[in-house]
């Protein structure tokens, strides 16, 4: 009978603890996980064909254009450099649970300071994206010409 109290207690327990609400802070921060998970996969792919675009760019190079070339071969570079920066820091700064799972924090200033550090996150990754993808689009202009 003792044993049953202790198993219906814990029981009770459990459930009770599972039925908290998660925080706003939370919420908030799985949703802007999302979004800056959603930014890295829209660059992803086209990491490719960027440093095919400075292959081809290298190719196209030579005495008469390379005030022209350069400074796209450049930017296409920084690009890439930069992706590179923010997987770093983002894999060093987030966990595979909170990347994967979302934020399992309830204490309130933890939370807030954790997604301070992913709004920055996703701050460099709007940057990230916007240099590599106006690169492209001015080394594919330079190569049409």
């Amino acid at each position: 009978m003792r044993f049953f109290n202790v198993f219906l207690l814990l029981a009770i327990f459990f459930i009770a603890s599972c039925d908290q609400p998660k925080p706003e802070e939370a919420k908030i921060f799985d949703q802007k996980m999302t979004e800056t998970i959603a930014i890295h996969d829209e660059v992803m792919p086209e990491m490719t064909k960027l440093t095919s675009l400075i292959q081809k760019l290298e190719a196209k190079k030579d005495s008469t254009n390379v005030e022209t070339v350069q400074p796209v071969i450049r930017d296409l570079k920084q690009g890439h450099d930069m992706m590179m920066e923010w997987m770093k820091d983002f894999g060093d700064e987030f966990s595979k649970t909170e990347i994967n799972e979302g934020i399992q924090l309830s204490n309130i200033d933890s939370l807030k300071a954790r997604l301070d550090a992913l709004s920055k996150s996703k701050t460099a990754a709007e940057k990230m994206r916007d240099k590599i993808v106006s690169s492209m689009e001015k080394a594919e202009t330079l190569l049409n010409q």
